[in-house]
This record gives C-alpha cells, sequence and structure tokens, in this order.
C-alpha cells in the first residue's frame, strides 16, 4: 500500500503501528486465558481514539484504526475448515474519484508456540489453499507478540523450531515493514460480515467469496478527502 498512499500517511500509520506493538504484549496477564482473548486485546491496542489528519501535496487524507468483534462460532463455526482466528485489512477511499482498495491478512494466533503444532500447520495449510499469501500466524508470550507469514510455517511444518529467523517480526514491526508494503496479504481480500463472507482476489479457478467465520477484525481506514 506504500505506492498508494503519499509517504507523510504512510510513514504516520507505519508509526502508530510500530509504537502499539511494542505496547500489546501488556495485556498478556489479563487475557492469557485464551487466544481468541488476546487476539481481541491485541487489535484493541492497535486502535485509535480518533480519526487523523495528514496533509499531503494539497490534499487531505484522514486515517484511523478500528476493531470489531464478530462473535465465536461455537460447534459449526468454519474457523475449523479456515484456521482464521481474525483479519486484518485496510481499507483506501479516494472520495475525489470514488476508487475503494482493499487488502486483508486471515490471522491465526497461538500461545506459547514453541515445538511442532500439527492443528497450526493444518490451519495455515488451509488458509493458504484458499488464497496463497493471505495469512499469518501470531505467537504470543509475555515477552512480547510476534508474526510470522503463513508461508514461512508451512515451509516449517508448523514447527516453531524450524522457521527461519528472517521470517519473524515483532508483531508492529511485521505489520509496519511487511503487510503495509504488501510482502504479505493479499490486494482485493476483504471480509463481509453481515453475510459472514470471505472475498477473494480474482483467479482463474476460484470463488468470488466463500461462507467465512471471523472471530475479530482490525482494519486500517484511510480516506483522501478534497483539497485542502
Amino acid at each position: 500500500m506504500n505506492k498508494l498512499l503519499p509517504a507523510p500517511v504512510f510513514d504516520e500509520i507505519s508509526r502508530h503501528l510500530r509504537q502499539s506493538g511494542r505496547r500489546a504484549h501488556r495485556d498478556w496477564v489479563a487475557n492469557e486465558a485464551n487466544e481468541d482473548s488476546l487476539t481481541g486485546a491485541v487489535f484493541a491496542d492497535f486502535r485509535t481514539r480518533r480519526t487523523r489528519r495528514v496533509y499531503a501535496d494539497g490534499q487531505e487524507w484522514l486515517w484511523r484504526v478500528t476493531t470489531r468483534k464478530f462473535g465465536s462460532g461455537g460447534k459449526n463455526s468454519e474457523e475449523r475448515l479456515t484456521g482464521a482466528d481474525g483479519i486484518i485489512e485496510v481499507e483506501i477511499r479516494h472520495k475525489p474519484t470514488g476508487q475503494v482498495e482493499r487488502k486483508a491478512l486471515l490471522v491465526q494466533a497461538k500461545k506459547l508456540w514453541s515445538a511442532k503444532n500439527k492443528k497450526l500447520f493444518e490451519q495455515v495449510s488451509e488458509m493458504e489453499k484458499l488464497a496463497p499469501g493471505s495469512s499469518t500466524a501470531i505467537d504470543y508470550s509475555p515477552n512480547g507478540y510476534i508474526g510470522i507469514d503463513g508461508r514461512s510455517v508451512f515451509a516449517a511444518a508448523g514447527d516453531r523450531r524450524s522457521v527461519e529467523g528472517t521470517a519473524e517480526l515483532p508483531l508492529g514491526d511485521f505489520l509496519a515493514d511487511r503487510f503495509l508494503v504488501c510482502e504479505v496479504g493479499l490486494r482485493g481480500l476483504y471480509y463481509e460480515p453481515r453475510r459472514r463472507m470471505l472475498h477473494l482476489p480474482a483467479a482463474p479457478e476460484r470463488p468470488e467469496a466463500v461462507a467465512f467465520l471471523i472471530h475479530e477484525r482490525m482494519r486500517i481506514e484511510v480516506v483522501e478527502d478534497f483539497g485542502a
């Protein structure tokens, strides 16, 4: 998304992601009981309390980070099929043209991941089969939260000890340096919660959307307003 945003806007959002990521693990003690609670608390740490304004090249840009909880799925939850605990989206709206651009990253959370985890491997495999490059694992521990792209999890067969060191970053840095610059995640991927549908980027022999249940969403919303 760095090519779609002016440098001042991109830099401010990146800075926010890094700073929020550094303090995210402070909620570990209160939420360590389960991964869903941790994911919701982490997303909330990235949320902005107000809309930010940035001026670049004579245009006013507005941005904020929002979160939303969609509820747990029960015994028929789609998580068993897709492995998605959450989704992180970017949505850029250009008021002068009406154009909307989206990208997203599906999230699978693991707590104190230290060895081989067959379930994580299967969950990430399902997400990557659905949309290659769409997934990430977040490893929660009291010392910090780490983002690892799904392809690296798959290559390591779900074994934390086999993950390449270059594949993992502190969560805030992972979002700023890999997700925001489009090294991970997919453009055109987004979630429609009312219908519980995941919309997929166009590709041969791939459906436009699939039924999907996601528990938590974090969205970076950016609006290019009319000239200042």
